[in-house]
């Protein structure tokens, strides 16, 4: 078990060391969830639906092509990518 200390910046705010962030693939913008555990507070990785992250995408690439209308079939994406989801 690795165990570092940091300091709580004037904002309340802590920097997760780099060891970490690598091992766990924290990244930049990336949402979180904090829980609060017995032992202390608990930081995790959010589970993310792939299509709806694709979606994402999608209205934003359509927003820098002015407007030009994207479409798709939600049922498309999890045929594709069943996999992922074990089934």
């Amino acid at each position: 078990m690795v165990e570092l200390r940091v300091r709580i910046g004037s904002k309340g705010q802590i920097v997760i060391p780099k060891i970490f962030r690598q091992a766990y693939k924290f990244y930049p913008e990336q949402e979180v969830i904090i829980q609060n555990e017995k032992e202390g507070v608990l930081i995790k990785i959010q589970e993310e639906d792939v299509v709806e992250k694709l979606k994402a995408i999608a209205v934003r690439a359509a927003k820098q092509r002015k407007g030009k209308k994207f479409s798709y079939d939600k049922r498309e994406f999890y045929e594709q990518y069943s996999y992922s989801k074990g089934r």
